[in-house]
């Protein structure tokens, strides 16, 4: 058995060794995965807020008049002013949607930015003449009307001779929510959490979910970099992924486990039970035979004896006679037992059910026994119910139960030589309990006492004769007819078996 469990143990947990050792190597090869992804969902928003802008200043570039200018950027809910001043020139235009906005100190307030900012705006005209494109650049702080936050972009556009510099104030909140979020939206699905906050302050701008959780992975945004995206696996970090990963591949591993013992456990059962059966199987045809053998050598004998005459007195012959009968009826009872047993096995024995009261079979059987107790010693007491007991059973089944009971009392008594056979009931129920002062059945054999071939150990299997099916037969018999079987009985002083049938009314 403990070779088994090895066998079987051993190489489970061999394996789940090895798959624990193999997913801490998946962790880490999933985190460099992971942070790869991290790093390409950051360039995709970066690059599509680049996008975004270019979006919004092309129309400044294709310059023909502020008014014209004016007229595409104003369709943009984010976008707040436009100031144009000429470089080398007095050129100078301001154009907003928002009343507050389209003032003088605006205008000289944007003005001061422009010359604030002379450094950047020669970055932008070097680069513009060099490349021939325009370079957006954010302005490094933002500036505040009425509350409200504005970002703004420098853009140089125009010819060489005509360059003019142009502030592009909106709100850059508006400005997220408006550009950004759809692609946040694309980017996360169900495998990552998206946010935007800003620097200052913390405050939060938009997030995919309300719930961060996990390991954070941060980036400001390329051209407002008072803004950062945040990023994070949805469903936690990979470390609790793996670690999940695992707790569910050791409580597999732990059922499988159990699985195989319970498995090998039943299969070890039910390798004793078999072998058990075997040697039932074996006793019961040494006991058998054993049976057939001793009988049969007895006729054999006392026949030889009486054909070759050696037998003078009448009184000798009559005495052989008997045993010879005696002799032939053990044979019988005992080819009739394993008959009937055969006919349980294959579930072919029927019986013939009617109406009967059970003091008479009772009395048929005692009747049919008294000499053979007496014969050998039995003092035999009946208690016979002087009511009319009526059953539904088959009398012959009924009668053999009796026999087998009786017959049981007779070989398991020793000194004490003495059989009661009682009969009763109440208003539902009646019984017969057969009641010997035998050598009594130990508690923890009763249990067993119907399973076929199984005999109470005293020793040696051939003191006591039997087949050790008769109690099986009574068991079948008794279920059969609807009954129950009780046993009480204590070592050294004797057993009880009553048998319990259900009542049935019967007038006259």
């Amino acid at each position: 058995m403990l070779y088994v469990l090895l066998i079987l143990v051993v190489p489970v947990i061999v394996y789940g060794v090895f798959e624990l050792n193999s997913l801490t190597k998946d962790e880490q090869e999933l985190e460099r995965i992971y942070e790869r992804q991290l790093e390409s969902v950051l360039f995709t928003i970066n690059e599509h807020l680049q996008d975004k802008v270019s979006e919004v200043t092309t129309p400044l570039e294709n310059w023909q008049s502020i008014v014209s200018a004016f007229e595409s950027l104003k369709q943009y809910q984010f976008f707040r002013a436009l100031y144009v001043e000429g470089i080398g020139n007095d050129y100078e235009q301001l154009a907003s949607n928002r009343d507050h906005l389209s003032t003088i100190q605006f205008a000289s307030q944007a003005k001061a930015l422009v010359r604030d900012n002379a450094a950047l705006i020669s970055r932008l005209v070097r680069y513009k003449e060099s490349s021939g494109f325009s370079k957006v650049e954010k302005g490094d702080e933002n500036i505040t009307r009425y509350a409200e936050d504005l970002d703004y972009f420098f853009l140089v556009i125009g010819t060489e001779g005509n360059y003019r510099v142009c502030l592009y104030f909106f709100n850059s909140v508006e400005f997220i929510e408006q550009t950004l979020v759809s692609k946040f939206q694309e980017l996360a699905r169900e495998d990552f959490i998206l946010r935007c906050r800003k620097v200052n302050g913390g405050t939060l701008v938009y997030s995919t979910s309300l719930d961060m959780g996990g390991s954070v992975k941060s980036e400001p945004l390329d051209l407002l970099d008072n803004y950062t995206v945040e990023i994070a696996r949805a469903g936690g970090t990979i470390a609790d992924a793996v670690f999940k990963r695992k707790n569910q591949n050791l409580l597999a591993l732990g059922l499988l486990l159990v699985v195989m013992l319970i498995g090998v456990l039943l299969v070890f059962r039910n390798t004793q039970k078999e072998m058990q059966l075997a040697q039932q199987k074996a006793d019961f045809v040494s006991n058998v035979s054993h049976e057939i053998r001793t009988p049969l050598a007895l006729i054999n004998m006392f026949a030889e004896t009486l054909s070759m005459d050696r037998v003078k007195s009448e009184e000798k012959k009559k005495e052989y006679y008997e045993i010879i009968s005696k002799e032939v009826s053990r044979l019988l009872n005992l080819t009739n037992r394993i008959l009937s047993f055969s006919k349980i096995e294959a579930n072919k024995r029927i019986f013939d059910k009617a109406d009967v009261n059970l003091n008479y079979l009772v009395n048929d059987v005692v009747n049919m026994y008294s000499y053979h107790l007496e014969s050998n010693g039995f003092e035999l007491e009946k208690e016979i119910s002087e009511e009319q007991l009526v059953i539904s059973a088959d009398s012959e089944a009924i009668q053999e139960v009796l026999v087998n009971l009786i017959d049981n009392a007779m070989k398991y008594s020793d000194s004490e030589r003495y059989i009661k056979i009682e009969t009763g009931g109440d208003d539902n129920r009646v019984f017969v309990s057969v009641t010997d002062h035998g050598i009594g059945i130990p508690k923890d054999q009763q249990e067993k006492l119907f399973d076929k071939f199984y005999r109470v150990s005293t020793g040696d299997v051939h003191d006591t004769k039997g087949s050790g099916l008769g109690l099986t037969i009574v068991k079948h018999i008794i279920e059969a007819h609807e009954g129950t079987i009780d046993v009480k009985s204590t070592p050294g002083k004797g057993s009880t078996f009553r048998l319990n049938f259900k009542r049935i009314e019967h007038n006259g």
